[in-house]
């Protein structure tokens, strides 16, 4: 920007206001599957939410929702999520701004104004209103957090190239070392920004050099600075000892550079702001200690928090590994295959961006979609080319930042095949990504969509040559098509359709699957938060002890369920099925596992030992045999020791998410809901009229599950009409919640209760919708003589 010439701000933030306010109209108003409900809770009670921990997120969160009391707890997460994302369409907004000022020139002063102000929004627009930007933004996710902040330091590259030579701007440099320090505690997608700001600032300096040689030394001196503390932080950020040793040669190199340049004491300066960036992870050190409810990964120990910052609790993956195979030696590495396969995701998730609600949910495309694909394609190369022709510098700084967010993640993420694709070379489940991955180059969509909206504005700018007015009308309307993302995603992109409190419901139905002081076994990400959201957030059925089978192969979480504290049922706010039923609190903890046992579980050669003769484990009751050469994951033994300590003293249930294994223990178990419940002998359908034999699976308490499924449980919007497709989650929990309704039916069929047959039947039709279903609903309707309403269709 000229000096002396300020920024649009104002308008900067007109256009946030309008992006929150349609974020704001699309709004999750609860929590929704996958990680937010960690987050949430994480935020509610200041715990630590799973590795890297993301406390600079949680303390923002936090103070945030103290000071904006408006609506459920949720909904004021993600209004946060919806303001970061905003403004950083506003920080985009004038980095197109900026781009566009060169090609206003020859038009009046007014009109050039009016068609900077015009290209910019249609840019600004494109970006913020990609499908996976938005569902970003209407969420509690760390991800909105982080493209602000790459906007953030994306635009403050820009105010310090008109402050350049002045002593401000070293102070902006300083700022985006902060910001970049600081991003680390939220989430390390903002430090992708590093190779675009480095390159930014070379490429301004080497465009418009200084007058001097002396100075010339100092700016080159302190662009190697800037990118040398930036190795750095991505070596600490990643808690690599390698990389951070890598980092320190390279910031090292450039001190050595910057002394000869006469401006060490600044790269001093900018190790020190950078440093003092990442001081929200004494948090985790600090708040650990104190042993909150939600204590992922228990950071209390240096070696801990290392640990945490290394993601050691996740499975190794390298960019040189077959992903769909474990890391080690018997890796056949990354093939053809996989990288074709990871290349078409990248693809299939850029169809999405420019008109996700054109086509059905799914991978699938149409033709409209695929109009509108092509579309935004060819505006983004048009508006790419234009922008390195106008401002070379913010051309480098887009483009880094597209490489690095988009191809970059896909050869260093090195993801399994999506969850919608390449099942004819990888048919298992267990070798794709259980959810799609896009959320991880959102970055590079939201630059795509800045060139398009640059795109459309040269377009618009021939426009303007010509004299009449009809021609400027139409350069309106061609700006108007950086709406179209806007217009074409806000169905796909709304989390305001009937699945819009299915999370919310269904964490109320599970824990209310359980009598009062049961434990719960859920498994991974969509029963267990939503869960946590709701007992740490709203206090629903605090008195249950939920154990999460996949955190229980780590030491650390079957430590903490060991010291887990029992707290009150409180009748006043339990279902009316559970008011009256036994309360007696326990008085032993869920387990009582030392911690030498503990570290027995994970031992290879106790483990080895246990396995190679095999053994038989007794536990309460029960007898679990183990054939020669096999062995119990921790989470299987420490399965055993809850049930053999807590039999006939407290309900065990499984959730129905978790499978159908029940740590061997399926002839014990009896289905009431959607929850599997643990008896102390076999169950047998046949010993009275309230059970039944399901349809392949335990038998089913029958007025249990009828008071569960028809009076207690919760099913959001979906038992209205016209409720349309889901997204793969919801439709995936809404047939779990479908389930009893199945069992019921089964059971009216084997008694010959037509009536009840065709009432459960209509439930779990509205529940999830299959041809199947469908068909014997109206083949019931017809037998007996109902109106046939075309169900089925």
């Amino acid at each position: 920007m000229p000096r002396g010439e300020p920024p649009p701000y104002l308008a900067a933030a007109l256009v946030a206001a309008f992006v929150w306010l349609c974020y704001i109209l699309t709004l999750a108003p609860t929590v929704t599957f996958w990680d937010a409900g960690e987050f949430i809770a994480a935020t509610r009670i200041l715990g630590i939410p799973h590795p890297p921990g993301t406390p600079l997120f949680v303390l923002i969160a936090h103070v945030w929702a103290m000071l904006i009391p408006i609506g459920e707890y949720a909904f004021r997460t993600n209004l946060l999520s919806a303001l970061m994302s905003a403004l950083g369409a506003g920080c985009f907004f004038l980095v197109a701004h900026e781009s566009l000022r060169p090609l206003g020139a020859g038009l009046p002063a007014t009109r050039a104004g009016a068609f900077q102000l015009g290209g910019a929004l249609a840019a600004a627009a494109a970006g913020a209103f990609t499908f996976t930007n938005w569902q970003n933004s209407n969420e509690t996710e760390v991800y909105a957090v982080a493209t602000f902040s790459i906007a953030a330091m994306a635009w403050l590259c820009h105010v310090w190239r008109a402050r350049r030579g002045t002593p401000r701007a070293n102070r902006i440099l300083l700022v985006i070392i902060y910001l970049a320090g600081l991003s680390i505690s939220n989430h390390l997608l903002a430090l992708l920004v590093g190779p675009a700001v480095v390159a930014f600032l070379a490429s301004t300096i080497h465009l418009a050099p200084a007058a001097s040689a002396p100075e010339r030394r100092r700016e080159w001196a302190t662009v190697a600075l800037v990118g040398g503390v930036w190795a750095l932080l991505i070596g600490g950020g990643l808690g690599s000892t390698s990389l951070t040793i890598v980092g320190a040669l390279c910031f090292l190199a450039a001190a050595a550079f910057a002394a000869t340049a006469g401006v060490f004491p600044f790269g001093l300066a900018l190790l020190a702001v950078a440093l003092v960036g990442m001081t929200p992870y004494l948090y985790l050190y600090i708040r650990a200690g104190q042993s909150p409810m939600l204590n992922e990964a228990a950071p209390a120990t240096w070696d801990a928090l290392l640990a945490v910052l290394r993601r050691a609790q996740y499975p190794v993956r390298t960019p040189l590994d077959d992903p769909t195979v474990l890391h080690g030696p018997d890796n056949p590495g990354r093939s053809l295959a996989i990288i074709r396969l990871q290349l078409e995701n990248y693809l299939l998730y850029f169809d999405w961006q420019w008109g996700k609600a054109l086509a059905a949910v799914g991978p699938a495309t149409s033709v409209p979609r695929l109009m509108s694909t092509i579309l935004f394609l060819v505006l983004g190369i048009r508006g790419s080319a234009a922008q390195r022709r106008l401002d070379r510098s913010a051309w480098w700084l887009l483009l880094m930042l597209f490489l690095v967010t988009g191809l970059g993640l896909v050869a260093y993420m090195n993801f399994r095949p999506g969850a919608s694709q390449g099942y004819d070379l990888f048919p298992g489940f267990e070798q794709h990504e259980v959810r799609e991955r896009d959320y991880f180059f959102v970055v590079s969509f939201v630059v795509w969509g800045l060139w398009a909206g640059i795109g459309l504005a040269t377009i618009a700018r021939k426009l303007l040559d010509r004299p009449r007015r009809a021609w400027r009308l139409a350069a309106a309307g061609v700006l108007a098509l950086g709406a179209v993302p806007l217009v074409c995603n806000w169905k796909a992109a709304t989390r305001k359709g009937p699945d819009a409190r299915l999370a919310a419901d269904f964490a109320y139905d599970l824990l209310n699957s359980v009598p009062p002081y049961g434990i719960l076994f859920v498994y991974g990400d969509n029963d267990t938060f939503p869960v946590w959201w709701a007992q740490e957030v709203e206090g629903i059925r605090q008195d249950v002890t939920v154990v999460c089978l996949a955190l229980a192969n780590t030491d650390w979480y079957i430590r903490q369920l060991r010291e887990m504290p029992t707290r009150r049922f409180d009748a006043s706010r339990a279902p009316a099925i559970w008011r009256d039923a036994p309360a007696v609190p326990p008085t032993i903890p869920v387990h009582t596992m030392t911690d030498a046992e503990i570290a027995a579980s994970f031992d290879p050669s106790v483990i080895v030992a246990l396995g190679r003769p095999g053994f038989t484990f007794n536990f309460g009751p029960f007898t679990q045999s183990y054939p020669p050469n096999t062995f119990p994951p921790p989470n299987e033994i420490v399965s055993m020791r809850i049930v053999q300590q807590n039999i006939g003293h407290r309900p065990i249930v499984w959730a129905s998410t978790t499978g159908r294994t029940f740590s061997g223990l399926g002839r014990y178990v009896l289905m009431r809901g959607i929850g599997f419940e643990l008896q102390s002998a076999p169950t047998d359908s046949s010993l009275d009229a309230r059970r039944t034999g399901s349809l392949g699976g335990p038998p089913v308490d029958i007025e249990i599950t009828q008071r569960l499924a028809w009076d207690t449980y919760r099913y959001a919007g979906l038992l209205g009409d016209n409720v349309g497709e889901l997204d793969v989650t919801s439709a995936m929990i809404a047939r779990t919640l479908a389930g009893p309704f199945t069992e019921l039916a089964n059971a009216a069929d084997q008694r010959g209760d037509s009536t009840a047959i065709i009432r459960n039947l209509d439930r779990a039709f509205h529940l999830s919708p299959n041809p199947a279903l469908g068909a014997a609903l109206d083949a019931m309707r017809r037998r007996h003589l109902l109106p046939d309403t075309g169900t089925a269709r």
